[in-house]
């Protein structure tokens, strides 16, 4: 087999090259589509995955989330049995610089964002800075690089809706987490800014264990039934189930664009394929009137192929990665579907789909062939 193997390298090098590189380079396109229509929707099941034992709850208003909440449910919210912290987030929506450069900005309390998310492992000695710096903001690593901005820098954002331009001084960044595109500042500052105070987007409340959370979510409802601002209180989990929802639509469409993309690309390289093999045609003649075996022959195909599609996957899955790597906190409206990059399951399997759509164009074209008699061959050659 090892003989084989070096005579498939051999006949790699002596074919024809440009082919060779098109047939990569098209298998190394299948990579890149495969990873670009799937990270969207692997990223909403490993969001909503993520929360699955997620003691938290989300609370907002029942008529419209956009209505908001009294900021004095906090206190009562707070008192409930099982309640480890709350917080008050609003949320800002802030524009730096363009338009175009919008990412999630909220103001939260700054006593305990570390109580209230501790996945993303914030410091308490950073927690206790921020919450001195009344002007302070906290900033996701992938909003971090997108802008090339660094810890100490003041960053102006603006809000057209209102409007406002806030100026902030990042303190520090965050390096883990469920959002790496996230800004977060004080509540306090954006009320003092708006000159009012009584009013948040929702309440994000934590409780003593998962199992207590849907209890704390029904008591908190009905705490303010029949008040001007009634609430819907949900886990966490079917909190970000329904805002996921909305790319749904989205997501299916792509992927079916990127499904009949990368067909197109298999069709391509199996074509190329075909017209590898009738060059040699001649060669698959001699070497069954050899002795050959026609297992024997279809290896040298097999390992030529693999040998391809592996160039061909590695290839794409590097282009794949800094591109994604390139997109992160690029797509605000997707919030954090997209600020980690390229996700290791997604890559394993775009190799593993690039690696099987070449070995199987190798296999197609030829497996009739390989077990003609050479007669029959030579006659195909003619």
């Amino acid at each position: 087999m090892l003989d084989l193997a070096a005579l498939a390298l051999r006949n790699l090098a002596r074919r024809n090259v440009r082919r060779t590189v098109l047939t990569i380079l098209g298998i190394a396109s299948a990579t890149v589509v495969f990873c670009a229509v799937m990270v969207v929707p692997f990223a909403m099941d490993s969001v909503v995955a993520g929360a699955d034992q997620s003691p938290r709850i989300a609370v907002t208003n029942r008529a419209s989330v956009g209505r908001g909440l009294p900021a004095a449910y906090y206190g009562k919210v707070a008192a409930l049995p099982g309640v480890v912290a709350v917080s008050r987030m609003v949320w800002f929506g802030g524009i730096y610089d363009d338009p175009k450069h919008v990412f999630p900005s909220m103001a939260i309390d700054a006593d305990n964002p570390d109580v209230v998310w501790p996945e993303y492992a914030l410091r308490r000695d950073l927690v206790d800075l921020f919450k001195r710096t009344r002007d302070g903001a906290v900033v996701g690593t992938a909003t971090m690089k997108r802008f090339r901005w660094k810890i100490g820098d003041s960053v102006a954002l603006k809000n057209a809706a209102i409007p406002l331009t806030l100026s902030f001084r990042i303190v520090g960044t965050i390096n883990e987490g469920p959002d790496l595109t996230v800004f977060l500042f004080h509540r306090d500052y954006l009320d003092e800014a708006l000159h009012r105070t009584g009013i948040v987007s929702m309440l994000w409340v934590r409780c003593r264990s998962v199992l207590e959370a849907p209890r704390i979510a029904a008591a908190v409802d009905e705490m303010f039934r029949n008040s001007s601002a009634e609430t819907r209180s949900e886990t966490e989990k079917i909190f970000l189930a329904n805002m996921v929802s909305h790319f749904r639509p989205l997501a299916n469409f792509v992927q079916a664009i990127g499904i009949g993309a990368m067909l197109a690309v298999a069709l391509a390289v199996l074509n190329a394929a075909a017209m590898s093999l009738r060059e040699r045609l001649n060669d698959i003649a001699i070497m069954k009137s050899l002795g050959f075996s026609a297992a024997e022959v279809m290896f040298g195909f097999v390992f030529e192929s693999l040998v391809t599609a592996i160039g061909g996957a590695m290839l794409g899955t590097l282009i794949a990665t800094a591109l994604m790597e390139k997109a992160r906190g690029f797509f605000p409206s997707l919030g954090p579907l997209l600020s980690f990059g390229l996700p290791t399951p997604v890559m394993v399997g775009g190799f593993a789909m690039a690696v099987m759509v070449g070995v199987l164009a190798g296999i197609a074209p030829a497996l009739p062939t390989v077990r003609s008699r050479p007669q029959m061959i030579l006659r195909k050659a003619v």
